[in-house]
This record gives C-alpha cells, structure tokens and sequence, in this order.
C-alpha cells in the first residue's frame, strides 16, 4: 500500500486539486494581472487543465465542458504535443511537473496566451512589474463554441509554439507570432485556406498587398519555405538568433544557398499566380496547396502608353498585367518607393506555350524597366512586384506606392515643403543649423536604438518604461543634455502596477532659471518612453522614432536655443516617463511643482 500511495501523493503535490494563478486581463500596454483560483478538471500525458472555478463556456453545461476539455487533451497529447517537440526539440520544464497547464479561464485574451514572464521566477518578472506562475502555463476562455469550438484547439497549438520558441529565442517575436499561427495547419487542425486568410479567426479580410503581418498571406510564404526548403527549415528559422527576414538569410547562407531571401518571396509571389511546377525548376509552383490566383492590380496593352500607381505593404506583393495586340510594345517601367527594397519576376504567357521567364530588377534607386517583346494578341506578360521587409525584427506596417507605366519616364517631384524648411532653419539657427541638426540626429539614433560615434554611453534597446532595460534611456538623455551644457538632474517617482508591483521611474529634467522668480514655470514636456502593438515587442524593442524619439531630440534642441536667450519666466524642459501610461511623468511632475505651472 505505501509503495502505492507515495506516487499519489506526488502526483497530487505537483497538480494539487485546487490552486491559484495569476492571470492576464488586459491589452498591449502593461496588461492587469488578476488571480485567478482554479480545480484540476482533467490530466493528460503532457498537459494538465485547470478551470477557473464559476466559469462556465459551454450553454450546454459542465458535461459539454468535460467532453470539449477531454478532446483538447487527447488531441495535444495525440498530435499538437508530439509533432511540436519532434520538430523544435524538448519543452521546458521550469515547474518540474513534467507537464503543460492549461488554465481555462474567463480573462484570457480572445486568441489564447503564453505570457513568458510565466517562465521566469518571482523575483526576475517583479522587475518587469509582473508576478510569475513560475512554469508553463496557457490561457484559453474555450469561448468558441458549436462548429467553432476546433477554434480553441487551433489557439491551443498556436499558445504551445509560442512556449516552445520563446524557450529557443525569447527574442524574437514576430516570427514567433506567424510560425505560432501556421501550426494549426501543420498539425493537421486547420485548412489550407487559414494560409491565405480565408479563416482569420477574428473575420479580417488579407488581401496579397497587404504589409506582412502574422496572419494572411503570409502564413501561405511559410508554407512555400517549407516546401522548397524543408520542414527542417523552419526548426533552423527558429533556433538561430537573427531575427526577421536575416534570419532566413543566415539559413540560406549556411545552406550555400545563393538564393537571398527577395529571391524566395519574388519566386513566392509568382507561384502564388501562376502555381505552375513546369516553369522556371518549380521554382513558381506550390506542392502542397493550390492557393487562390489573386486578382491584377493594374493591366495595360503593350503599345499604348498609359501610366498609374499601386498600394503595396511592405512584404505585399502586386500583378501587373501586358496584353498583346501585335503591334510594337513600349517599355514598362516600375518606380517604387526607395525606403525599401524591391523585387519582381515576370513572365510570358503563350496561349500554346511554352512561358517564358523574363529577366527583371528594380536598381536601388526603385526602379526597374522592362522590355517588353512583341506580343502577339493572345500573348500577356504578367509581373509580380514586392515590397521587401527590411531586417528588423518587427513587421513594417507601412503601405507604399508602386508606379508603373508603359512608355513612362519615371521621375520624383521636388519636396517644396522640405526645402521652404530648410531655408527657414538657416535663417533661424547659428550656422545655418548645422550643428543642431547633427546633435538633433545623434539623439534620435541614440533614442531608437543605434549607438552614437564618438559618444560613449549605453546603447538604448527599448524605451518601454517598464523594462528593467529603460534605465538606459535616462542616462542617455543626461549625457545629450550635458554635450549641450545643459543643467540637468533627474526626479525620480514610483509607479505601481495594478497587481500591486512597484518600480522607481525617472523624469528627466532642465532647469532654466527666469530673471523674475517670482514666475511660474514654463513647462515643455515630450514623453521619453515608447510602446507597441504586442507587449513582447514592448518589452523588447520599443523605439518608436514618431513616438516619441523625434519629440524628445526637438525638446532637448529647443532647450538648448532657450538657454542662449534671456527669459522673465523660468523654464523647465521636461523628459516625461510613463506618456503611455496614464500620464505617469507628468503626474509626478505636476505633483513635485505643487501645480504651479503657468504654461504646459
């Protein structure tokens, strides 16, 4: 009997019938914690679920709920479990209980959580102002209910990725987010149209322009990478530490692959149009799926000039479209916007064929020209032109314009509004501004992450205001304020979180004394700190150069121009902490001020 029991008790050590956890309730910025008290409701090989105790998912009662929990379990321990750790590698075991939990409960986001503070130890997330469970833990609601309840499965597999790529690279998020959303279709528990948007689980439409992002098409480029390079690949995409579309260069790299990683989604783009094995050594064609030919966004005949402009997000891709009608073509030339890279393919359709490729390329400058043959009127050459993501770990949101034309001499028209500012600040600042300029740019470098030559100091790697890491930030801005010979001190506060944690922010501030101090101050304030759609990426990479780099580098120049000049009234430049968070610095300055401020 003893022999028995003992494994029982340590069983019921490590999965106690009844326990609390600290859940998320909240958005992106600095989410609520809430605990959370649930009962075991069901144990499987490698996950055990708890279910927050009064909650209840299902119209249909606690049988309906035992029977949709008992499905999630064998399917993770059948499926998501086995395929997700043969291909990435073991999960970690922080807890020591040998197993996943999946807490259900009423305050998990809408599409599932893995919250990797949850993998840090209580002290360790307390300094990122959260309490930690201290192990591996998913949140789901299981809300999705009748015939889309296999909706909480898919969040189930999606949550799991999340856990087994953070163990990998916490860094990188993005991809984390996209890998996470292909796995439902990899493990069987979704169709191909997830690949193309076709069930966004949130009912957004994804059209081939749009930016990349985690879901849309994109997911379909995942799946044409998994199949020219490999299911391994996207276990190497994972484990190596460059993040974004590098990471996809390292990989070809070490594969003495030639191929770059605009290679692949200019070959992607054309398989998603002509998805044709025959053409080009496959390199057009999917093996797996038949993705949905998406719509031209322009067409043109081939001897008649015309001209106009597309709409592509950055890693979207567009289709222009040449008809013949036998008589002598004109070029069509491609101008897309110089801040990102471009790339295209083109090829030749015949009615009887064979299609041919023909060679295209956009010149740094954003243009490419391309001779078009002689078409005869049942002949047309379609392009298909990306926008390519630059190296950063983020996706770019941006939309440009693609400009097209047939017999059109590309041009860019002058900016007449940068040029009547310049003028001005010649005319306004010493040297023509010169020296302002550069300084200004050396605090916006320094302020979104890139270090500054010939300025020793710590390098900036997120202005979010609750990372450990915004510290920097502060004693960076000391030192631009000292290279302009500024008064600067620091006013420290403490800022409490909701769940009861507590960090010590800083204002920073420049003082200007009035000739009359029996004045109120003056205050120009810009927030320092920074955010972003996801958390992670908050605590990250948080560097946003618009919001509010940019604001802070013209306040600290604006200083400096105060400083030169005799004033009544006192002045104080303020450098705020907490703007994304209910106004945290300027309470606090507005608080050490007694609310004496004649001006803000």
């Amino acid at each position: 009997m003893i022999t028995i029991a003992l494994p029982l008790v340590a069983a019921a050590a490590l999965f106690p019938e009844v326990r609390s956890f600290w859940a998320v309730d909240g958005g992106a910025l600095q989410p609520t914690q809430v605990e959370v008290h649930a009962r075991l409701v069901r144990e499987g090989r490698a996950v055990a679920v708890y279910q927050e105790e009064g909650y209840r998912f299902s119209a249909l009662g606690p049988a309906d709920e035992a029977r949709q929990i008992e499905n999630a379990v064998d399917v993770f321990d059948g499926t998501i479990y086995p395929r997700e750790v043969a291909l990435f590698g073991p999960c970690p075991d922080h807890d020591h209980n040998g197993k996943v939990i999946l807490l259900v409960t009423r305050t998990a986001p809408d599409e599932g959580l893995f919250f990797p503070f949850d993998e840090m130890s209580e002290p360790d997330a307390l300094r990122y102002g959260f309490h930690s469970n201290e192990g591996e833990v998913l949140f789901d609601t299981f809300d999705r209910q009748g015939n889309r309840a296999g909706r909480n499965i898919q969040e189930l597999a999606e949550t799991f990725h999340r856990l087994l790529h953070y163990s990998r690279d916490p860094g990188e998020t993005s991809w984390s987010r996209l890998l996470a959303n292909y796995t439902p279709y990899m493990c069987g528990l979704a169709s191909a149209r997830l690949l193309w948007g076709d069930t966004d689980p949130e009912g957004r439409a994804h059209a081939p322009a749009d930016p990349c992002t985690s879901r849309g098409w994109s997911l379909l480029f995942v799946e044409y990478l998994r199949e020219r390079l490999g299911e391994e690949s996207l276990r190497d995409l994972v484990l190596l530490p460059e993040k974004g579309l590098a990471g996809l260069g390292r990989l070809l790299a070490d594969r003495r692959d030639r191929r770059t990683p605009a290679d692949l989604l200019a070959d992607f783009a054309m398989a998603c149009w002509l998805d044709d094995p025959a053409l080009a050594d496959g390199r057009f064609a999917f093996s797996g799926v038949a993705p949905p030919r998406p719509l031209p966004a322009a067409r043109a005949v081939a001897s008649r000039p015309t001209s106009g402009a597309i709409e592509v997000g950055v890693g979207g891709m567009a289709f222009i479209i040449v008809d013949g009608n036998g008589e002598r073509p004109f070029p069509l030339t491609l101008q897309g916007d110089a801040s990102v890279g471009w790339v295209a393919r083109a090829v030749m359709l015949r009615t009887l064929g064979p299609d041919v490729e023909l060679p295209i390329a956009f010149a740094p400058t954003g243009v490419a020209k391309l001779d078009l043959p002689t078409l005869a009127p049942d002949e047309s050459v379609v392009v298909a032109a990306v926008a390519v993501p630059g190296d950063s770990p983020l996706f770019d949101r941006r939309t440009l314009l693609l400009h097209w034309g047939i017999g059109w001499v590309p041009h860019t028209p002058a900016d007449l509004g940068r040029e009547a500012l310049a003028e001005l600040v010649k005319k306004a600042l010493p040297a023509g501004g010169a020296a302002a300029r550069t300084q200004l740019m050396t605090t916006v470098d320094r302020l979104s992450g890139a270090p500054a030559e010939d300025v020793p100091g710590p390098v900036v790697t997120t202005r979010y205001a609750w990372a450990p890491a915004a510290a920097d930030v502060v004693a960076v801005l000391h030192q631009e304020a000292e290279r302009r010979g500024l008064p600067v001190r620091s006013s420290a506060f403490v800022q409490r979180a909701s769940n009861g944690a507590e960090q010590t922010w800083s204002n920073v501030l420049v003082e200007l004394p009035g000739s009359d101090p029996r004045r109120w101050p003056v205050v120009l304030a810009a927030h320092w700190d920074g955010a972003r759609a996801h958390l992670s990426d908050s605590y990250l990479r948080a560097l946003n150069i618009n919001d509010n780099a940019s604001g802070v580098a013209v306040a600290m120049e604006a200083a400096a121009a105060m400083s030169r000049v005799p004033h009544r009234a006192p002045i104080v430049v303020a450098f705020l902490a907490g703007g994304y968070h209910d106004a945290a610095g300027a309470r606090a300055l507005l608080d050490e001020l007694g609310g004496k401020v004649s001006a803000w």
